[in-house]
C-alpha cells in the first residue's frame, strides 16, 4: 500500500467492501486500532455491526469509492476522510457523519478514529 493519501483511500474502500462481504479479518486488520481493546474488542463488536447492515447497504459499501480530492493530509503519516469523500453512504453512516482519521503504522494504513 502506498505511503499517500491515495494509498489511504485505497484501504478505506477496502475496509468499505469488506464491511460489505462481512469479512471479519479484513475489517480488523484495518480498523482494531480505533478500538480500545483492540483485535480482540473488534472481532467481538463487528459482527454485531454486520448484523445491522441492509441488503442496501451490503451492495452499497461493496461500491463505495473514496473521492481523494476530499482527502485532507495531516502530514505524512496522518490522513483524514471527511464524509462528503465517501460514497454512496449507507442510511447509519447518513444518518451520524463521521471523519475517519486513517494513521501510517506497521507499512500499511489504518483507521484509528
Amino acid at each position: 500500500m502506498a505511503h499517500t493519501p491515495d494509498g489511504a483511500a485505497d484501504v478505506m474502500e477496502e475496509y468499505h467492501h469488506a464491511l460489505g462481504d462481512k469479512d471479519l479479518d479484513t475489517v480488523c486488520r484495518i480498523t482494531a486500532p480505533a478500538f480500545d481493546g483492540g483485535m480482540k474488542e473488534c472481532r467481538s463488536l463487528t459482527p454485531m455491526q454486520f448484523g445491522m447492515l441492509s441488503a442496501d447497504d451490503v451492495k452499497k459499501l461493496k461500491s463505495t469509492r473514496v473521492d481523494r480530492a476530499k482527502l485532507q493530509s495531516k502530514g505524512p503519516d496522518k490522513v483524514l476522510v471527511p464524509p462528503g469523500a465517501i460514497s454512496p453512504q449507507i442510511a447509519m453512516m447518513a444518518a451520524q457523519p463521521k471523519t475517519f482519521t486513517m494513521a501510517w503504522r506497521g507499512g500499511t494504513w489504518v483507521i484509528i478514529d
